[in-house]
């Protein structure tokens, strides 16, 4: 047996299964968690040993999953033969119109390993992701190798599958669709170029086949899977044009003997009528064809994202979305590193770095020199080299698409070609550099519109790299011989390769050094040039590389024991119908975790409850907050959105319901009456959905996570109708607990508290002075050496369960602070002074002191259960 020859058709799968296992094995670190500390890891995990999901909508897709598991659809009901989520945005709830791909993939998953074993679907949800979002070095591995070398491909391989906003959505308990937006478009597009270079008819409908069915399984993630079709539109226009002023020896209509024969010859346009018509009716089939309709839609609305923000009179959450923040192109907050290395706060971080990025671009610039160097070539030769074979009669006739690999090794290696064989050259690198520029221009006009569409952008870019790297190596196998070149080139490589991961600059020189010398000794250039070739493709992926281990060995869980266990504990003692309340972040977990009903949650954050949720936790009026939880619990939308239609005025809607919802039935009606002028017959059916008299319950969930969230909330709930803006009001707690000192006979507590800005803030709370039982307290405010000593406008200090301070310190002062003191140790909250007095400060930090609404039901490390006073729910020990 030849081993060298079988190794070689080999050497594409040992590769492919390589770079699988690498971008697999970075995504699986996450399941360790280690950005939690190991002593408290345990909190982190179901009974299990499972981490908790990463992210909330993981939790949304779960749940569908298990549904279609258990009972064949998403939804958890039906409505006129529809599937109903009754538990999303209740009431009503909503319908279940989510791209189906996800759970029809998890749930193959779990029939698949359960044939071997019983294994719950939350494990299958959490390895679901990784392992979809690994599969894509495949495609782009064999992609790039096509058009350059496996330097190449290897490269783009792991660059795809590394980059940052991608890896980001995918690594292990990260279960969302993201894990579809890079493989299926790589695959829809790979297979088009494959299907307009193909030899014959019979494979280029294979080909186009292949494309449009990715397409169609695309369109089942993704409504944006039309962004992916109209990409392919535009570049069969845009080469068509730019080929016709190109390639002038292109044979002309007249020479084919039918209009068929130059139809089946035109395969850019031939193989779009495919992906056209095999997507549009299959696309119908299985979405209907209003779907498209639909897409196109929502691809003309991608424009409008940012106008999305401003839609209506009230706020709007998507504004406080990061994924939907215009992206700046670069961050330069970090210095060299912030411009150099991958991060998630610009558009050339979030591609792989300042390397990467560059390299994308010269890989465009690398095959327009090709195009440019093949029209240089004035002769035209046969060629007796065995390694190049005469075009085929096919060819000869028109249909150059066949031996692209050795025209193009030929025409590398300078060769001369043929006319027909020259033709074919151009024609497949006219094919890559009219695709790579229209598809970086258009996923680059998307990025404008938000930053969650980075990872889109970033997937050209990591191609174009690969192919860039793919020359580049072979530039230095056929071009640089001389030691101290390659010893430079090493020295950079190494040096670049090292930087990434952190070492010291002193270790980074001497690895750069090391490479340098090795490369020095070695004589023989068929070992020196790989070592070489290597070391410049390492030094551009190592920054994709390193920042995936980092970001996969920084995971947190998105939620812990003290969520979970306070929504199993809603789901063992409350009614079905239960409504459970908070900001919409955790809406998709408490459907999961509880099954219960929640007021909003991920998928319908952008409505009017979001005002109404943060006005319930901002306001210091209790019966307003009880009223709004009852309007929203019993009723929904339907108070605000039927007063709507007698004001016209969104804004005279919120202020009559504000003034209406803490008072009693009757007094509200007199006041809807009398002072807003609504007629009784208005004012009644207004009562029905603001005072029903079969009040729903509803349970509100005030949680640690809501302090740092706090900006928002406070802005939504502080909205103002005429300004259409708003103020925000944070939290700063301290980072952790204190104890007493005593310095010159004074009793000292000093807590370090979060960030404000670019300054630190801090407190230095004095007891016992001068022998006194005078307790002090001041907020340090600082930035580098320069502080300032303020009083808070409000002082609260709780001892154990006892309210020890509630006084007004200083009348003008912006900020309020809160002293919790217990078994001997302090936190301190600092806060600003709309916040003094809110629900959520009574209700969370003050455990309702001085409130008779709300009722206390249950607590967990970090979350507080309340419910209206009246309500039947009682705690529970």
């Amino acid at each position: 047996m030849d081993y060298k020859k079988t190794l070689s058709k080999l050497k594409p799968l040992i590769i492919i299964i390589l770079l699988f296992s690498v971008v697999f094995f970075l995504r699986a670190e996450a399941y360790n968690i280690s950005g939690v500390p190991a002593e408290s890891q345990d909190f982190y995990k179901y009974d299990s040993g499972l981490p908790y999901f990463s992210e909330m909508d993981s939790y949304y897709n779960y749940r569908l999953t298990l549904n279609y598991i258990e009972t064949g659809m998403m939804g958890d009901t039906k409505i006129n033969g529809t599937d109903w989520d009754s538990l999303s945005y209740s009431p009503p709830g909503r319908v279940v119109d989510y791209p189906p791909l996800i759970v029809y993939v998890t749930s193959f998953f779990y029939h698949l390993v359960n044939l071997f074993g019983k294994i719950p679907l939350t494990a299958v949800a959490f390895w679901t992701g990784a392992i979809i979002g690994s599969l894509c070095v495949i495609p782009a591995y064999l992609f790039v190798r096509r058009i350059t070398n496996d330097y190449g491909g290897i490269a783009a391989g792991i660059l795809v599958g590394t980059a940052p906003t991608y890896f980001a959505h995918t690594y292990a308990g990260f279960f969302d669709t993201d894990m579809f937006n890079i493989l299926l478009p790589l695959l829809a597009i790979w297979f088009f170029v494959e299907s307009i270079q193909a030899e014959d008819v019979r494979k280029s409908v294979i080909f186009a086949t292949l494309s449009a069915i990715s397409l169609i399984v695309f369109s089942l993630a993704w409504v944006g899977y039309i962004f992916y079709l109209s990409l392919l539109i535009v570049f069969v226009l845009a080469y068509i044009i730019i080929e016709n002023l190109i390639l002038k020896d292109k044979k002309p209509v007249k020479e084919y003997s039918n209009k068929l024969k130059w139809f089946l010859d035109q395969k850019e346009l031939f193989s779009l009528i495919i992906v056209l018509v095999l997507g549009g009716l299959f696309v119908g089939i299985f979405n209907g064809f209003g779907s498209i309709v639909d897409s196109i839609y929502g691809l003309i609305g991608v424009n409008q994202i940012q106008a999305l923000s401003h839609a209506t009179s009230y706020p709007n959450v998507y504004i406080s979305v990061s994924e939907l923040q215009i992206p700046t192109l670069i961050n330069t907050a970090n210095g060299i590193s912030g411009i150099f290395l991958p991060n998630q706060s610009s558009i050339i971080g979030g591609v792989g770095g300042l390397l990467v990025f560059l390299s994308g671009i010269m890989g465009i610039g690398v095959l327009i020199w090709k195009i440019k160097s093949l029209y240089q070539i004035k002769k035209y030769k046969a060629k007796s080299s065995k390694s190049i074979k005469n075009p085929s009669k096919s060819n000869r006739k028109g249909k150059y698409a066949g031996k692209s690999k050795n025209i193009k090794e030929s025409s590398d290696k300078g060769i001369k070609l043929s006319k027909e064989e020259l033709f074919v050259a151009k024609r497949q690198n006219l094919i890559y550099v009219v695709l790579f520029i229209v598809w970086i221009l258009m996923t680059g006009y998307a990025v404008t519109k938000g930053f969650r569409f980075v990872s889109t952008f970033s997937l050209p870019i990591s191609l174009c790299a690969g192919i860039f790297l793919g020359f580049v190596v072979e530039y230095i196998r056929e071009n640089l011989k001389t030691n101290s070149t390659l010893a430079l080139l090493a020295f950079i490589g190494g040096a670049l390769t090292l930087y990434p991961f952190g070492f010291s600059i002193i270790i980074t020189l001497l690895a750069g050094l090391l490479a340098a010398l090795v490369v020095m000794v070695i004589k023989k250039p068929e070992i020196r040039a790989p070592i070489v070739m290597s070391l410049v493709v390492l030094a551009v992926i190592a920054p994709s590389v390193s920042a995936a281990n980092i970001m996969s060995n920084s995971v947190v869980p998105g939620t812990d024991d003290g969520m979970w266990n306070s929504m199993q504990w809603i789901q063992n003692n409350t009614p079905n119908n239960t409504v459970v309340m908070s900001w919409w972040d955790f809406g998709h977990l408490f459907t999961a975790a509880a099954d219960r009903p929640v007021t909003f949650d991920g998928g319908s954050q952008n409505t009017p409850r979001a005002y109404w949720i943060g006005k319930a936790m901002l306001t210091n009026n209790e019966t307003l907050s009880l009223g709004i939880f009852r309007m929203l619990s019993s009723s929904g939308d339907q108070a605000y959105l039927t007063l709507d239609n007698y004001t016209n005025d969104s804004g005279k809607t919120s202020e009559i319901l504000i003034g209406t919802l803490g008072l009693s039935k009757d007094n509200a009606q007199n006041v809807m009456v009398n002072n807003y002028k609504l007629t009784p017959d208005q004012a009644q059916k207004i009562l029905n959905y603001t005072h029903p008299s079969n009040e729903t319950p509803f349970v509100f969930v005030a949680s640690s996570d809501m302090l740092g969230k706090a900006g928002w909330w406070s802005y939504f709930g502080n909205w103002d109708f005429q300004k259409q803006n708003a103020s925000r009001a944070s939290y700063f707690p301290s980072v952790g607990s204190s104890k007493p000192q005593v310095i010159n006979n004074t009793t000292m507590v000093q807590t370090v508290n979060t960030q404000v800005g670019n300054q630190m803030i801090g407190v230095l709370v004095q007891e016992g002075i001068n022998g006194t039982n005078q307790i002090n307290a001041s907020i340090i405010v600082g930035e580098n050496t320069t502080f300032q000593s303020i009083n808070p406008h409000k002082l609260i200090i709780i001892q154990g369960n006892r309210l020890a301070v509630n006084e007004i310190v200083e009348e003008n002062s912006t900020l309020s602070l809160l002293v919790i003191g217990e078994n001997g140790t302090y936190t301190t909250v600092i806060m600003d002074k709309a916040l003094e007095d809110s629900m959520f400060t009574k209700l969370f930090l003050m455990g309702g002191f001085n409130q008779t609404s709300f009722k206390f039901i249950h607590q967990e490390p970090g979350v507080v259960l309340w419910t209206s006073t009246n309500s039947k729910i009682n705690a529970t020990t």
